[in-house]
């Protein structure tokens, strides 16, 4: 089987009161699944919404994302993206992770991710940069 990129957007679910501990349950799970299944990615996270980038191969991915699709703190979640690539561009990351917020808003802002125009609003090209962007800070 081949290498694949899949992204996706999807509506937030999360309560606000509980909204960072269940997303840092959300990168614990998927690094320790992820891990297992040589799948790599991002997540970006806003208070409304989630993005994901997932690297791997196209099995693995297909069932994450089926995963991901029936777990309940998603809502209204789109297929922005599945296309085989001929290399990783989050090789290091079983699971990245950066949320909207005063340190990476003015990020998120330069790639058009804003309260009005959210995560799910955004081309998955637009995504993947931003993600990777983000990733290179984190390096």
């Amino acid at each position: 089987m081949g290498l694949m990129r899949l992204v996706y957007a999807s509506e937030s679910r999360l309560v606000e009161a509980n909204r960072h501990l269940e997303i840092d349950r959300i990168v614990e799970s998927a690094r320790r699944l992820n891990a297992g299944n040589d799948i790599t990615g991002f997540l970006l996270a806003t208070t409304g919404a989630f993005a994901q980038v997932l690297e791997g191969d196209d099995g693995a991915v297909f069932e994450t994302y089926t995963r991901i699709a029936a777990d309940p703190r998603h809502g209204a979640i789109q297929l922005l993206a599945k296309a085989p690539i001929d290399r990783r561009r989050f090789p290091r990351w079983s699971m990245g992770l950066a949320e909207r917020d005063e340190t990476t808003s003015f990020i998120f802002g330069l790639y058009g991710v804003t309260p009005e125009a959210d995560l799910p609003r955004q081309e998955a090209d637009v995504l993947v940069d931003l993600s990777e962007e983000l990733a290179r800070q984190r390096a």
